[in-house]
């Protein structure tokens, strides 16, 4: 199984995962890191080695940070030289249930494309929709 990482600020995504397991159930093999106004941003590029260490059961990490050019995302992409994962920016809700509903069912590359499609399927218009 696929593992998955959530770093991001603050608690933002321990609360991504709390609300995806709210809606689906637990999510098995995945886990949330955060980073405070006052933590070093080196000690949480550890802490992800670790964690995406921990994770991997041999089908490789999806790893999700939620701002592109932000320290959590920055700390994630820092471990590119040395590990082999996934690394998606930009989280959103429907990209994490459609992680935790399909990692079993595709290999990392393939759930990688599939889950930006579904961040980006995920933003509507509502005023377009309902045509308000």
């Amino acid at each position: 199984m696929i593992g998955i990482l959530i770093v991001t600020h603050g608690n933002l995504g321990k609360e991504f995962l709390k609300t995806a397991e709210i809606i689906m159930g637990k999510a098995e093999n995945a886990a949330a890191l955060s980073l405070a106004y006052e933590d070093d941003v080196l000690a949480l590029k550890d802490m992800i080695r670790e964690k995406i260490i921990e994770l991997d059961q041999g089908d490789g990490v999806v790893v999700f940070t939620d701002l592109f050019g932000g320290s959590p995302n920055n700390a994630a992409a820092a471990n590119l030289k040395d590990l082999k994962f996934i690394g998606i920016t930009g989280l959103n809700l429907p990209m994490l249930m459609e992680c935790v509903t399909m990692r079993e069912q595709m290999d990392t590359e393939e759930l990688a494309e599939h889950l930006q499609s579904a961040g980006k399927d995920g933003v509507k218009l509502l005023n377009k929709l309902y045509k308000v």
